[in-house]
């Protein structure tokens, strides 16, 4: 894939996989896809081939932050912009104000494809009846090596504070101590679960995650067990958006390893609702707080310790899907 016969790249597909993959609808697999860009930038970043990964590395390291999980491929990338950086050294710009470089932008995926495309191969680019005109092109800007430099730094620092953010294993938010402890150093459930409560959405609720990492590490350390089912529930319920919301994977791992502290013994007994349930455990919250303080009209399905433990280790299976496809 991607290379034609001869063992040269086939710029024509890979632009078009290229703008397909940042458009967020790849048809080939984006780790194989990223991972051939990261080995042909770093074999050689002086060559046209070369260059023209470097585009693509630039160009598609908003997607590696949002969509990669494996660390492994942010440190492929991270080192092979490295060293193209090296390659082209303290280069500036030779011809300042003679020529303009090209502007490589998130919202125009088939335009950052394009000059890939164009640098790696202008000829059958230019033959192709691409996505757009070839018309004032300037391939010397395209090559310009203060440029491609420029480049290569921002994706090194890009990639390389992405990694921290999204590998570094979560710490709860210090702060929070003061709005999720009461005087006596209970966990003031109902504040835990106002902010949980906030992810209503696909997207990650940044407050709802704090949240819910405070809660994992409460797991973690000094949770009664009075409070364990409810911080677990809250838990769970952010857990539960991980794939849609992109969560990073550290916090995924966080969120495995404090499930995985609640007691499911209750799934070694029989349920005591053999005719079902009337309500869907995953409004979590809403379950959350009926096992602090049950109103009268409480569901007791909805408070069952079998289905609630049976929903932990479905977050605890789930968690460790997500967070297994990346490595060290």
């Amino acid at each position: 894939m991607y290379y034609t016969d001869d063992g040269s790249i086939d710029f024509k597909e890979l632009a078009n996989e290229l703008a397909n993959m940042l458009h967020g609808y790849p048809y080939g697999e984006p780790p194989d896809t990223l991972g051939m860009i990261a080995n042909e930038l770093g074999a050689d970043p002086g060559s046209r081939q070369g260059r023209a990964m470097m585009v693509a590395a630039y160009a598609g390291r908003w997607y590696v932050k949002w969509q990669i999980t494996e660390v492994s491929l942010f440190d492929d990338l991270i080192d092979a912009a490295s060293r193209a950086g090296e390659v082209y050294g303290e280069a500036v710009c030779p011809s300042p104000g003679e020529h303009k470089h090209p502007v490589i932008r998130g919202e125009d995926p088939e335009g950052a494809a394009e000059v890939m495309a164009l640098i790696g191969d202008p000829e059958a680019w230019k033959a192709y009846d691409g996505f757009l005109t070839d018309e004032g092109v300037d391939l010397d800007a395209m090559n310009c090596s203060g440029f491609l430099a420029g480049l290569a730094a921002q994706t090194v620092a890009d990639l390389t504070e992405a990694r921290k953010e999204r590998f570094e294993a979560p710490t709860a938010d210090p702060e929070l101590d003061a709005r999720y402890l009461t005087g006596d150093g209970r966990t003031n459930l109902d504040a835990v679960l106002s902010d949980i409560e906030r992810q209503k959405y696909s997207s990650i609720d940044p407050t709802a995650e704090k949240a819910a990492v405070w809660a994992a590490r409460r797991l973690l350390g000094d949770a009664l067990p009075e409070e364990r089912a409810p911080l677990a529930l809250a838990v769970a319920h952010l857990a539960q958006h991980c794939y849609w919301g992109s969560a990073a994977p550290s916090v995924a791992a966080l969120y495995n390893e404090a499930l995985k502290t609640f007691d499911l013994s209750a799934l070694d007994r029989p349920c005591p609702h053999p005719d079902g349930h009337d309500v869907q455990i995953r409004d979590t919250p809403r379950h959350a707080r009926s096992l602090v303080s049950p109103p009268e009209d409480a569901d007791e399905h909805g408070r069952c310790p079998r289905r609630v433990a049976k929903y932990v280790q479905e977050m605890i299976d789930y968690t460790e899907m997500y967070a297994s496809r990346h490595q060290d």
